[in-house]
């Protein structure tokens, strides 16, 4: 089997509308996601997707996705579909950094080896586990507003209604406020917790290490779990010094070498692994299994997506072992678009990908509009 065709699209992937409470608290920035779409000589074909979220989230950006994935396809064409391992260390070559250029065409991968196999993805990263894990929902804070502790609550209040038993909080990001104010809504949010749920704080970077470590100190009594408090490394592994809660680490993790980093640091308990910023499947799953052998927990995890990138997420979080997995998300929760059909129901605040083989999707062409570029 023999890759003959890869087609390249960019789509607009804008935020959902939301209810009155959390228009507040979201953001309807238009991002602009890449599809690409792999056909084979044997009649399979496969989707993959990468989002980077504007220019300030990833190292990469989308206009940067939009120009390297069509000239990393080309090395692609005549290949088997089937050798993902040895054509990830081939990229590597000749495409040495921009990890998130290559996510898409691995995924694209993933999803043609199961369709021919006749096995769903998750069968492939390691094998299903039983059951259905718990998602987690972010709650942001308003940027250009004062938020009360009772406004947060409410949000939370109403993802609890939804069936969801994590919550993301996102700090650190609000215009007008004082890690004071900051405090104090957290606070809020730990008084109405249940023995069942998990309150994660995710400073996203954004607190100096002053700030976090000042948060670590009037929250040290709270059952919270600290995500990513500050920018470098060198402040993480400083912040961890002073605090004696759990903490996940989310941006600076990227490579294996980043989490054995971190783990001789002793910088964090938790991972968040997210597809796009490592690489694709084939990279996220050496992480996932890394991370578990050293013990520590897992959040299967992607930046940003439709069908195609939130599909690849639930068979990368259904493989891995429940004992070591936090959460994960659905990011059909927030993005406005509809790419593919055949993309699984949720369930209150669980959700299991597809027993079908590969991702289990069929493109909707109508979608993704007319193609960026087209290598054969």
């Amino acid at each position: 089997m023999k890759i003959t065709k890869i087609s390249v699209y960019q789509v607009p992937l804008p935020a959902k509308p939301m209810t009155a409470i959390k228009a507040d608290f979201g953001t309807f920035q238009d991002y602009q996601g890449i599809v690409v779409v792999v056909e084979t000589d044997a009649g399979f074909t496969g989707l993959g997707e990468v989002c980077t979220i504007g220019t300030h989230y990833m190292r990469g950006f989308a206009e940067g996705a939009a120009a390297g994935i069509p000239l990393l396809a080309r090395h692609l064409i005549g290949e088997d579909p089937l050798h993902a391992e040895r054509l990830n260390r081939y990229w590597d070559k000749v495409f040495r950094e921009d990890l998130y250029i290559k996510t898409p065409l691995d995924m694209a991968l993933w999803d043609i080896m199961g369709q021919a196999t006749g096995r769903p993805v998750c069968d492939l990263l390691g094998g299903r586990y039983e059951g259905e894990g718990p998602l987690y929902r972010s709650v942001y804070f308003p940027p250009h507003k004062q938020a009360r502790p009772e406004d947060i609550v409410a949000c939370c209040l109403e993802a609890r209604e939804g069936g969801f038993k994590h919550f993301q909080l996102k700090p650190g990001k609000a215009a007008v406020r004082t890690i004071d104010d900051e405090i104090a809504q957290i606070e809020a949010v730990a008084d109405i917790k249940r023995p069942d749920e998990t309150i994660l704080v995710d400073a996203n970077t954004n607190w100096t290490l002053t700030e976090a470590i000042r948060a670590a100190n009037a929250l040290k009594d709270l059952p919270i779990i600290i995500e990513q408090p500050c920018r470098t490394w060198e402040e993480c592994i400083a912040f961890r010094r002073h605090c004696s809660l759990p903490v996940k680490l989310d941006e600076l993790i990227e490579t294996p070498q980043d989490l054995i980093r971190g783990f001789q640091a002793g910088a964090m308990d938790i991972v968040a692994i997210k597809i796009a910023r490592v690489g694709g499947l084939t990279k996220a799953r050496k992480l996932r299994d890394l991370a578990l052998d050293l013990g520590i927990t897992v959040v299967p995890d992607d930046a940003w997506g439709s069908q195609i990138v939130s599909s690849s997420l639930l068979h990368f979080a259904a493989s891995t072992d429940p004992k070591y997995r936090l959460c994960y998300t659905d990011l059909t929760d927030y993005v406005d678009a509809l790419t593919a059909d055949g993309y699984p129901e949720r369930v209150d605040g669980s959700i299991a990908p597809s027993a079908a083989p590969g991702l289990g999707l069929t493109l909707r062409p109508d979608a993704v509009g007319t193609p960026i570029a087209v290598i054969t």
